[in-house]
This record gives C-alpha cells, structure tokens and sequence, in this order.
C-alpha cells in the first residue's frame, strides 16, 4: 500500500491550510488525519481541507464545516492547474464546498510582484440577522456559526472553558464548527469600516480550538455585524498575521453576493507519509 500522498500547504493572509485529495483519505479517516498532519511534528498547519479536481471542483474541511479562506487557497490551486476560466482581470469559476448548499464563486488575479489575489464570493437571499446573546452577538453564516465577544480575551488556560461555555449559552455547541471573534475597531466614521480579527475557531470533528492567524468566515461575520449596525458595505479587515482581508457585500436582485478577498501564498508542496496515520 502507497503511504506517500500528494499535499499543498497554503497561506490565505495567515491560517496556514493543508490541501490533501479526497481520494486518499476515506470520509471515516479524515478527522483522524487532519489532526496528525497539522501537527507542528508533521507538516504543520490550522486546518485541512480534502479536494476533488474532477468535473466540479470540490473542497471538503476537516470537519465538514465550511471555510472562506480554505476556498480561496483552493482557487489558487485551481488557477495553478488551469482548472478555472480565464478573462482580462484573471481566473473565475465555481466551486463545492463542505457546508455550503449552492455553489460558492471564485476569482484570482495576479498582480505585478505581488502574490495571487484570491477571493471567494457566497450568494445568499437575505445577509444574517445578527442575534444578540447575553454579553455576545451571534451570527450564523453558511457552515460555522460566529460568536462576536465582548471584553477581553482570557488568558491561554481560560480560554478553552470560556469558549466551550459560550458555545452553550449560545445554543451552538451542535453545530460543525463555531468561530469565537474578539474585534478591535474605531467608531465608523466613513464608507469603509476598518478593524482588527483576533479569532479562535473551534471544529467538533477534530474537537480542535484554534487561535487562527487568519479567519475569513470571521471575517465576512465581522463585515456583516458593521452592515447592521452602520450599513456599510466594504470592510477591511487586518488578521492576527498582519495581512488585510477585504470584504465587499453587493446587493444583487434576489439577494446578496458577498465578496472575501487576500493575497495567497502557496507556501509548500509534495509527498507526506501517512504510514500508521490511514
């Protein structure tokens, strides 16, 4: 048996994720999977997704929840094999992705110098209903449910009690995946909100809790809370890694697309052995 399997390690802005293909790891082994090759001891990483290139291309997280910045590391990836059409402003194409009823969209341009610019765009009828929770705000997107926090972040010990009680009293604790947000911004005062993310993600499947150096589901939660509270429609927002993520929402007959964009590094590529891990 062939012990030696195909992975890309990408860097969406932060939150290093391992791409494997969904061939080599059965459905029943992937939660196991996943957490051995984030492992600082294998390769390394906040998250695994498992990818399909024939007919439409498809991604699959860890924990079956959904994941923006897993997508737009796959849309690179895509780019790279020539899987996505192109136009005078780069690659598009569609996607299926893991906690997502519809299609989600995709775009990567390559600028001058710089790295691919790739964004993921959901399409939904109507934005969330941010839901107010005690000391904490709700918000549900497609496949992770987001809870924006109030106060401080606990300490490192603290924090796995603290979120694990938020998740309770939030009446989430079901769900594939909740993202636990603390935000830092200042008063909006003009089209373009502007915050800092400091995210801790959380997937049942792996029972795994993340402080990530990139959230783009957090972000696009974020963007949507700002929408609420000041209408705005473009968010940048600055994650845990120093890099910025945009965010656009575009409201379109029938509903809303809603845009998240960044620079993607694709920062390694090879063989792993699974031996002992399959």
């Amino acid at each position: 048996m062939d012990t030696m399997h195909a992975f890309w390690k990408i860097t969406p802005g932060g939150n290093p994720t391992i791409l494997l293909r969904a061939e080599d790891v059965p459905p029943e082994k992937r939660a196991a999977v996943a957490n051995a090759v984030m492992d600082v001891q294998h390769l390394g990483a906040e998250q695994v997704g498992y990818v399909r290139f024939e007919g439409t291309p498809r991604l699959d997280m860890m924990g079956g929840e959904f994941c923006l910045n897993a997508t737009r590391s796959f849309a690179v990836l895509l780019a790279e094999k020539g899987l996505l059409a192109h136009d005078e402003d780069g690659m598009f194409g569609n996607v299926e992705v893991s906690g997502v009823p519809d299609e989600v969209s995709v775009r990567v341009s390559f600028p001058e110098h710089a790295l691919p610019f790739a964004e993921a765009c959901l399409h939904l009828p109507s934005l969330p209903e941010p839901e107010r929770m005690d000391d904490a705000t709700l918000i549900r997107v497609p496949g992770i449910a987001h809870i924006i926090q109030t106060g401080a972040m606990p300490s490192p010990e603290e924090l796995p009690a603290f979120c694990e009680h938020q998740r309770k009293i939030c009446h989430v604790a079901d769900e594939d995946a909740v993202g636990h947000l603390w935000l830092k911004c200042e008063q909006n005062l003009f089209e373009e909100q502007e915050a800092e993310l400091f995210p801790v993600v959380w997937v049942r499947a792996t029972g795994s809790l993340c402080r990530e150096s990139a959230c783009g589901s957090g972000t696009l939660a974020s963007a949507i809370a700002f929408h609420a509270l000041h209408g705005t429609l473009r968010c940048r927002i600055v994650q845990p890694s120093g890099c910025t993520l945009s965010v656009r929402l575009e409201h379109r007959p029938g509903g809303w697309d809603v845009w998240v964009g960044g620079p993607v590094r694709m920062t390694a590529r090879g063989e792993t052995d699974l031996t002992g891990i399959l």
